[in-house]
C-alpha cells in the first residue's frame, strides 16, 4: 500500500495563529485567523523543526486529544490500545468540506452498533478550510473512537488507501463526507459478512429529497454500482488487491475497478438494500456539468482494463455510451427532472444550454479518446 507523501512545509501557515472556541455543540465552531500577530521565534522554530522531522509521513493527529491552538506540536499516535471488539473501521474521505463532514461525523456517532466495535477514520486530503477545527472539536464530545489523518493532495483513492492502511477492523466501510448514514448502517452493512463467500457489501444510496438538477449527487437504488459513498470490503480482500488504484485521473472509475477486481478474482459483493446513507444536495454551477465530461477518460481507461465487466454493470459498450451521451443526453435529463421544470420553468433555458454545452464537450472527448470495442 502507498503511503502519503510528506506535507508542503509553508512559511505562511506557520506565521499563522489559529484559535477556535467551543460551544455546547462540539460543530459549532469559529475559526478564527489573526495575520497579524505571528508566533514568537522560538515556537516557529520548534513548528518548523517538527515539519522536517515528518517528511517521511503524512501530518497525523490524534483527535481525542484536546487542543486550544494548532500551534502545539501534533500527536502522531492513535490513542490507546484498539478495543478487542473492535469489528469494523470506517474511512470517511475529506477535502474542503468541512460543513458537510460535521453532519456525516453526527450521523457516525449515532450509530447503534456498539462504539467499541467500530472506529473511525477522518483522512483529509490536505483541506485548505476548517477541517482539522470541526474534527477537533467534534472528538471532544464524541463516544466513538475517531482519528483524523491528514495527509497530501493525492485524491479520493489515495486518501481512502491511507485509511485501509490504518484500519484495525475485518471489514472496513467507506462512506463520502458529504453522506449521513443511517442510524443502524454499520449493522446492516456488515451483517452478510457472515457469509465466509462474501468479500464486499454496497448499501443503498438515496438522494436528499432537496436535491435538484442543479446539485451533485449520486444514487444507488437497486445496487451494482458499487458507490464508494456507501460500501465495505473485508480488510484481508483490500490488503490483498492493494486497496484502490490511483492512477485515475479524475475520481470517476476507481471504485468499479476495485470492485470489478474483487469479482476477478471471485469474490462475491452483496447488495444490502437495509444499509441505507443519504447523499446531500451539493449545489452545482452550470459549469460542473461540463467538467464532470473529462471523468469519461477515467471510464474509457477502466474500460479497456475490464470491457467485460463495464458492459455486464452498464448495459452497453463504451462507444453507445458516448453516442447516448451526446445525442440523448439533455433530453434525458430533461426528462428525468420533469416534475421540477413544471414548477421552475424559467430554469429550463440555462439547463438546456449547459447540457447542450457538455454534450458537445462530450464529442470532443469521444474523438480524443477513440475507445476500442474488444475483440
Amino acid at each position: 500500500m502507498q503511503r502519503s507523501q510528506s506535507l508542503d512545509e509553508s512559511g505562511r501557515d506557520l506565521n499563522r495563529r489559529w484559535r477556535f472556541s467551543l460551544s455546547t455543540d462540539p460543530i459549532n465552531v469559529e475559526h478564527k485567523f489573526n495575520d497579524s500577530v505571528a508566533v514568537d521565534g522560538e515556537a516557529a522554530a520548534g513548528l518548523i523543526r517538527l515539519s522536517r522531522r515528518i517528511r517521511r509521513d503524512a501530518l497525523r493527529v490524534a483527535c481525542e486529544i484536546p487542543s486550544q491552538t494548532m500551534e502545539q506540536e501534533p500527536t502522531r499516535h492513535i490513542l490507546g490500545a484498539r478495543p478487542a471488539s473492535l469489528r469494523m473501521s470506517v474511512v470517511v474521505p475529506t477535502y474542503n468540506r468541512a460543513t458537510l463532514l460535521a453532519c456525516c461525523l453526527r450521523s457516525l456517532e449515532a450509530q447503534t452498533l456498539d462504539k467499541d466495535a467500530y472506529e473511525v477514520f477522518v483522512v483529509d486530503d490536505g483541506s485548505e478550510d476548517n477541517t482539522p477545527e470541526i474534527c477537533r472539536a467534534f472528538a471532544q464530545g464524541a463516544t466513538m473512537r475517531m482519528t483524523y489523518v491528514r495527509g497530501s493532495h493525492r485524491g479520493p483513492a489515495g486518501a481512502r488507501n491511507l485509511g485501509i492502511a490504518e484500519a484495525g477492523g475485518e471489514i472496513v466501510a467507506f462512506i463520502d463526507d458529504d453522506c449521513a448514514a443511517s442510524e443502524d448502517w454499520l449493522e446492516q452493512i456488515s451483517a452478510p459478512f457472515r457469509d465466509p463467500i462474501v468479500a464486499g457489501v454496497e448499501g443503498k444510496v438515496l438522494r436528499h429529497p432537496d436535491c435538484t438538477p442543479f446539485t451533485h449527487f449520486v444514487e444507488n437504488l437497486s445496487g451494482g454500482l458499487f458507490l464508494t459513498a456507501n460500501i465495505a470490503y473485508r480488510r484481508d480482500t483490500l490488503k490483498a488487491l492493494g486497496g484502490f488504484d490511483e492512477i485515475y485521473p479524475h475520481a470517476a472509475a476507481e471504485d468499479w475497478d476495485l470492485a470489478f477486481r474483487v469479482r476477478e478474482h471471485g469474490g462475491m459483493i452483496a447488495f444490502q438494500p437495509d444499509a441505507i446513507v443519504v447523499h446531500a444536495p451539493v449545489p452545482v454551477g452550470g459549469r460542473h456539468f461540463v467538467d464532470r465530461v473529462k471523468e469519461r477518460r477515467s471510464a474509457v481507461m477502466l474500460y479497456r482494463r475490464f470491457p467485460r465487466h463495464w458492459q455486464a454493470t452498464t448495459g452497453r459498450t463504451m462507444r453507445r455510451s458516448f453516442a447516448e451521451g451526446i445525442f440523448l443526453g439533455p433530453f434525458v435529463e430533461v426528462r428525468k427532472w420533469r416534475g421540477y421544470f413544471l414548477t421552475h420553468s424559467s430554469k429550463l433555458p440555462r439547463f438546456l444550454m449547459w447540457k447542450f454545452l457538455a454534450s458537445a464537450r462530450l464529442l470532443v472527448e469521444y474523438v480524443r479518446l477513440r475507445p476500442v470495442e474488444p475483440t
